[in-house]
């Protein structure tokens, strides 16, 4: 599988496509009250929209209330209440970690003010965790969303982009293998590293 490279500009003519940013994030909630004092009060996020509809898409589509926070930057948040919608189980430790929502902040300083906002509004939050270019905090939204407020500890720079390239080419070459590892990742990424600076004359 071919990763296409970041530099790779579309044909002469076609329109120079992008997006820019995010215009919101949406997820389920089964607690509207919780959710709106949660992200009003502890987060500071004004409630800027609400959309209510009937029948959207089919028929059988549930009655629902869409409703959004702004985030700052042009970025907002968004949850649906659906009504009649039961309760989804809880997602498994793992995937609750993998799919979370992370803030910026610029400062340590603005981390650590964060850290007891959040504990003065009674919300358990983890100490400062630094990894790889960033350190960050996380806690849980009403709805079982884990959230993380992080900082940069540097700038991302274009080895960064470089190294990122060879180490999601070798994932991807080792994700379709019939047992993929990441032992076997490390190994085809040092081999695509041997191509590169031979290639090059190094």
């Amino acid at each position: 599988m071919a990763i296409a490279s970041p530099s790779t500009r579309p044909p002469a003519g076609a329109p120079d496509l992008h997006v820019d940013g995010v215009d919101h994030l949406a997820f389920v909630t089964w607690q509207p009250r919780a959710t709106v004092e949660f992200y009003t009060q502890a987060l500071g996020m004004p409630l800027v929209h609400a959309i209510t509809a009937t029948g959207w898409l089919t028929e059988d589509y549930p009655d629902f209330v869409h409703f959004f926070f702004d985030m700052g930057a042009g970025n907002r948040i968004a949850f649906f209440y659906y009504f009649g919608l039961p309760e989804e189980d809880a997602p498994s430790d793992l995937m609750h970690r993998s799919r979370h929502l992370a803030f910026h902040v610029d400062t340590e300083q603005e981390l650590l003010a964060w850290r007891e906002r959040l504990k003065a509004h009674g919300i358990r939050v983890t100490r400062p965790l630094a990894h790889e270019l960033i350190e960050s905090i996380y806690f849980d939204d009403p709805n079982g969303i884990q959230l993380e407020i992080t900082r940069p500890l540097r700038t991302m720079s274009e080895i960064d982009a470089r190294d990122a390239e060879l180490t999601v080419r070798a994932l991807a070459d080792v994700a379709e293998s019939p047992r993929p590892s990441v032992e076997a990742m490390w190994q085809r990424k040092a081999e695509l590293i041997r191509k590169t600076t031979e290639g090059a004359g190094l």
